[in-house]
Parts: structure tokens; sequence; C-alpha cells
């Protein structure tokens, strides 16, 4: 889970220019979500996740039944599996065979918690 505290730290043009969902979490097109990773690591934050969505109205589409996301624990790194959040949001890309979504412009949800140290 993500502690949404750390939004406050955007600057205002990233913030509006943010995909809201409906449960007020942000996602940003691949550009300004490749800028909110790099501000949070700047401020001593950690990139926990990046979920893939779709943006609809009234809240986010998530992509299926193709897992498009990327988590800092778990999940064994490959070329597929990039090892950090940068890596994947910079190399995403829709499955081959994601006839369904292909096409459409995503957006990246970030999980980030500040280090405890």
């Amino acid at each position: 889970m993500t502690d949404m505290k750390w939004y406050a730290l955007l600057p205002s043009g990233l913030r509006d220019g943010a995909y809201k969902a409906d449960n007020d979490e942000l996602a940003w097109p691949r550009e300004s979500a490749l800028r909110v990773v790099e501000l949070l690591l700047e401020r001593g934050y950690a990139i926990t996740g990046v979920d893939v969505w779709i943006p609809t109205i009234p809240g986010p589409t998530i992509p299926t039944p193709f897992v498009y996301d990327w988590k800092l624990k778990g999940i064994p790194r490959t070329d597929k599996n990039p090892g950090s959040a940068l890596d994947f949001i910079r190399q995403f890309d829709w499955d081959a065979s994601d006839s369904s979504h292909g096409n459409m412009e995503p957006v990246f949800n970030i999980w980030a918690q500040a280090y405890q140290g």
C-alpha cells in the first residue's frame, strides 16, 4: 500500500496533470511518471510498486486478463521484470497478444513510502 502524503511533495504541475481515480489516487503518463519517481527518490522515498491503468471515467480501467504491474519485492528480475520502477515505466509495452489494450495510452499509478531509517 502507498503512503499518499507524498503527493504534497510534487510540484503543482505534476499533481494537476495527473489522472485522478475516484479514490483520490493519482496516475501519470509515462514522462510525467518518470519525473514523479525521480523526484520521490531524490526526497528519500522508496518506490514499492507501479500499477498500469487506462484512464477512464468514473475510475481507472485495470487491463485484464494480463497483469501489468511492478513490485519492489517478490518477483524475480528478468528482461520482462525490470529491477526498478524507472526501468519498468521506461520499458513498459503492452503484451503483443493483448489486442484489447495495445492501442491505448497507459498511465502509471505509483506506490511510494518514506525510507524508515
